[in-house]
């Protein structure tokens, strides 16, 4: 997938989105305003490496100069950095499992926290003052943003962080996304006041550029049928999460992660 079903969800529904990337997107952002044509729905694209709180703030600068107000604020990004020695944790040797685990490298662990885990919080804190601006905004009903559900910011972590799968060693990545469930939490109890809501999203075998379901020697394929949705998460599953959580129909919803995984997490723990 070339860009998050998030994204296409909230564009082909009439959302302005300013989405944000490592590397130029140009082709992305053409792509998802003729998605959104006929509902209405703008892209804009821009460049920011969010393991860096100087392009965090450059990005949110950019973006303060166009809008006085955020109703949402999606913090997507997220990296899996792998023992390069790999090996089945079921069935491997102690020599093999210690050999595989001693394998990566300090600066793996590090970068994948920066940005699964940190960024999450720069982000956050970066476009606080946009996102309560949001909440806070006088409605023609007489009511705030906030009973809309505006101004709410959705960090997405992964189910990797609910189960302690072994037949893949993806330890430096759950933990990063176990520690984003609590940032989560966290978060959503400093804003409080300001009601901008913090939820999270955990999802399962669902199509990114990190795990591009259906491609050949995806590593995680043998597991697909094993789920009891009995299939790898589609695009709508996501959308669909998301436009909930964003919307109206989730403005009492505040400080929680939801798990959209097929019930894989029912059946993951110790196992495969």
């Amino acid at each position: 997938m070339p860009y998050s079903a998030q994204i296409v969800g909230l564009v082909q529904n009439g959302a302005k989105v300013y989405l944000a990337a490592l590397s130029p997107i140009a082709e992305v952002v053409d792509e998802l305003n003729q998605l959104g044509r006929d509902s209405g729905g703008t892209a804009e694209g821009f460049v920011c490496d969010v393991s860096s709180k100087e392009s965090i703030s450059e990005l949110a600068r950019q973006v303060s100069q166009r809008e006085q107000s955020l109703d949402i604020l999606i913090s997507n990004a997220g990296i899996r950095r792998d023992p390069p020695q790999a090996c089945n944790v079921l069935t491997a040797t102690l020599e093999e499992l210690q050999n595989s685990m001693w394998s990566i490298e300090e600066k793996d662990w590090e970068d994948t926290f920066r940005v699964n885990s940190t960024a999450h919080y720069f982000l956050s804190v970066a476009f606080l003052p946009l996102l309560a601006a949001a909440a806070e905004k006088q409605l023609k009903n007489g009511g705030k943003g906030r009973d809309e559900g505006r101004g709410v910011i959705v960090v997405t972590s992964s189910c990797a962080s609910m189960h302690n799968a072994t037949n893949v060693d993806l330890t430096s990545y759950a933990s990063s996304k176990a520690a984003t469930d609590h940032l989560v939490k966290l978060l959503a109890a400093k804003y409080n006041r300001f009601y901008v809501r913090v939820v999270g999203i955990n999802p399962g075998f669902v199509p990114s550029n990190m795990n591009p379901v259906g491609a050949e020697g995806n590593i995680f394929s043998s597991l697909f049928d094993k789920v009891p949705a009995k299939r790898a998460g589609a695009s709508e599953d996501m959308a669909g999460t998301i436009l909930y959580l964003v919307s109206k129909a989730g403005a009492y919803v505040d400080g929680v992660s939801l798990c959209v995984d097929g019930g894989r997490i029912l059946l993951a723990n110790g196992q495969e």
